[in-house]
């Protein structure tokens, strides 16, 4: 018999296709979010100090976001698309079909 060590099978990871893309330490998208945000609030309070901060608030967000973790932005977006199959507020026992 041949020892475990020879039959390892060995892949190469390259750190540079699982991180995520990142400004500032913040996960893409939600950057441009808060920089939209910012201006939005810049302009609707017509005060640069409402747009810093706003800007502030969102950058600690999404850095606190970024390090917890990156994909859980996404997960939260696309579960907006699937039904629920239970909901504690609901009485009634939902209908299962099994064929």
């Amino acid at each position: 018999m041949q020892s475990n060590t020879t039959n390892r099978r060995r892949n190469r990871v390259y750190k540079s296709l699982h991180k995520p893309l990142t400004y500032l330490g913040v996960e893409r998208t939600l950057f441009f979010l808060v920089c939209v945000t910012a201006v939005g609030a810049f302009n609707l309070f017509n005060s640069l100090l409402a747009g810093m901060m706003v800007f502030l608030a969102g950058f600690a967000f999404g850095h606190w976001v970024t390090n917890a973790d990156p994909a859980f932005l996404k997960i939260l977006g696309r579960s907006e698309r699937y039904k629920t199959r239970y909901d504690p507020v609901k009485r009634s026992c939902p209908y299962v079909e099994v064929r």
